[in-house]
């Protein structure tokens, strides 16, 4: 089901797309990035035990509601600090990044995410990509099936190695508190942009922004009031790309911004 709010027309010579990766590009069934290297049979599996530990402490503080934001976002940073120091513990690689990936079928798109970049790359409009996941794992998963397009800037964490090994996070660690900080002078010029998001928190990426926003609402649907609230369009029940496409960006002739 689509639920719409608003309604606009998004010209590729002046629009972009702005979005998370993990649940929004790919499916809500999906592994998210992080959970690659937990379920990997490459990695030991004391990673695993230690990194739920980990979870377990963090996770309540992410979603307390009486938390400062200031603090909780201080937490966020311990949180992705110590998981890192775990990877650097359990001497994780980068030919073990590689090597997931390459035999990993935890990451699934979410159906038509593909033709909808392409589409976007073949018009010319921006695509930043904002996750509080793994950076390295986006870009290789997205290079394995040939869609990194010149068009794409990632905004994600992205593994410190030295001699091949992981050995920390480089700043700023992104995560699902925080992307309301960022800045993009990739997308100057540019006026309106399409935001997806699969949380409430996701909005803050284009705060500073023009932007319609999309939520895929495919779990939570005791939310949706709240989704309904905050995002101007709200697709349910594993909804593609492609219903976006068809409500907002009309289609234009590669080069020549004649409309079809």
């Amino acid at each position: 089901m689509i639920y719409i709010k608003q309604r606009a027309l998004l010209k590729p010579y002046e629009s972009f797309v702005l979005t998370d990766f993990d649940r929004t590009l790919t499916t809500y069934d999906s592994t998210v990035s992080w959970g690659l290297l937990e379920e990997s049979p490459l990695i030991d599996p004391n990673y695993r035990k230690e990194s739920i530990t980990l979870y377990n402490q963090y996770r309540p503080m992410e979603i307390d509601q009486i938390i400062p934001l200031s603090q909780k976002e201080k937490l966020m940073e311990k949180w992705w600090t110590d998981t890192a120091n775990l990877l650097q513990k359990y001497h994780v690689y980068e030919k073990t990044i590689d090597e997931i990936i390459a035999s990993s079928n935890g990451l699934k798109l979410r159906r038509d995410s593909l033709s909808f970049l392409k589409t976007m790359n073949q018009l010319g409009v921006p695509v930043v990509i904002v996750s509080a996941g793994i950076g390295d794992f986006i870009i290789k998963y997205l290079q394995k099936m040939d869609s990194y397009y010149d068009n794409i800037t990632i905004h994600s964490n992205f593994f410190i190695y030295e001699n091949g090994k992981i050995v920390g996070l480089k700043k700023p660690l992104i995560h699902a508190l925080n992307k309301g900080h960022l800045s993009y002078p990739e997308l100057a010029g540019r006026k309106t942009g399409l935001l997806f998001g699969d949380q409430i928190e996701d909005i803050q990426m284009g705060r500073e922004l023009h932007t319609v926003n999309v939520g895929f609402c495919d779990l939570d649907h005791h939310h949706i009031d709240d989704f309904i609230q905050n995002f101007d369009v709200i697709l349910t029940d594993h909804s593609s790309f492609s219903d976006v496409g068809k409500i907002y960006m009309k289609r234009y002739s590669h080069g020549t911004g004649r409309e079809e």
